[in-house]
């Protein structure tokens, strides 16, 4: 009769010397990560003054239909394409960044828990992409819900229907601010994690540099992210804003470098995978001290 042999778990493979075992599978980990996250975050009150804030561009439209003649009020397509543009690309997209992304790693940082995460057997990589992963998951619900809501809004504005054009562009503003939460996210998890003070550097570069660059001659819009979000909303959307930049500027006249649209999603990917590896290699390198929690 044969003896039945015990057959080792090779899930993990144990070093030498007390090391932390190797992980066999970095897609669970990440998976796990990115489960804890998203209920961290929905757990978080100011996930509800998120989520009212983004709500507030549906109004809009309803109250332009409500107050104005149907004959000479807004038109519904460039209504949502201007709201689109200024609200949800320009101020919502970094809001949910700042709200939700800034204090991915850096909350855990302040609260001296983050040596509790890293001891566990879970890669530093994994543990930051999945935490990116989850907030993407609910800033895209969020803003995607708002963009919807904010199409179906202008539908009652005049010359808007609900068609296969009007949907091909709900589908590309989608797209758009998908790209921008990408882009802003890792910008903001990068501060969080470098900084202490990663709300009012995010502040500073997203509402006050990025205006600032968009007006100084030359090429410096190139550093920052709504120079490529702007380059893939359609002209209609940013005619307005274009005339409107010029009266306040006057006599000033500023070159304008164009960058096409597929090079304007390259660069905003490029943009997310380098912030995210900068926040990567800084967790990954940092010795996290918990001399203020034995103090």
């Amino acid at each position: 009769m044969e003896m039945k042999r015990d057959v080792p778990d090779t899930s993990h493979t144990v070093l030498m010397g007390g090391e932390r075992p190797v992980p066999a599978g970095m897609l669970s980990f990440i998976l796990s990560v990115t489960g804890h996250t998203t209920t961290l975050i929905l757990r978080r009150q100011r996930l509800i003054f998120a989520f009212i804030i983004c709500l507030m561009p549906v109004v809009i439209p309803l109250v332009i239909s409500a107050s104005s003649d149907l004959q000479f009020g807004e038109d519904g397509m460039k209504m949502f394409m201007q709201l689109t543009k200024r609200v949800h690309i320009e101020v919502l997209a970094p809001l949910l960044a700042l709200f939700l992304a800034t204090m991915l790693v850096g909350e855990d940082v302040e609260t001296q828990t983050i040596h509790y995460m890293l001891t566990r057997p879970i890669p530093r990589t994994a543990w930051v992409v999945g935490r990116f992963i989850g907030y993407m998951l609910i800033a895209a619900i969020i803003l995607s819900l708002s963009l919807v809501l904010t199409f179906f809004a202008c539908v009652t504005l005049p010359n808007f229907a609900i068609g296969m054009e009007t949907l091909t562009e709900l589908a590309r503003f989608e797209f758009i601010g998908f790209l921008a939460l990408l882009a802003y996210g890792a910008t903001t998890m990068m501060l969080g994690t470098i900084s202490k003070r990663p709300i009012i550097y995010g502040i500073v570069f997203l509402y006050g540099w990025q205006r600032a660059a968009s007006l100084v001659p030359g090429m410096v819009d190139f550093l920052t992210i709504v120079k490529y979000t702007t380059a893939l909303i359609p002209a209609e959307a940013t005619a307005t804003q274009a005339v409107k930049t010029q009266e306040a500027l006057l006599a000033f006249q500023k070159q304008v470098y164009l960058i096409g649209a597929g090079k304007a999603v390259v660069m905003l990917l490029l943009i997310t995978a380098g912030l995210l590896g900068i926040t990567i290699a800084a967790v990954r390198i940092r010795e996290y001290s918990g001399s203020r929690a034995i103090g």
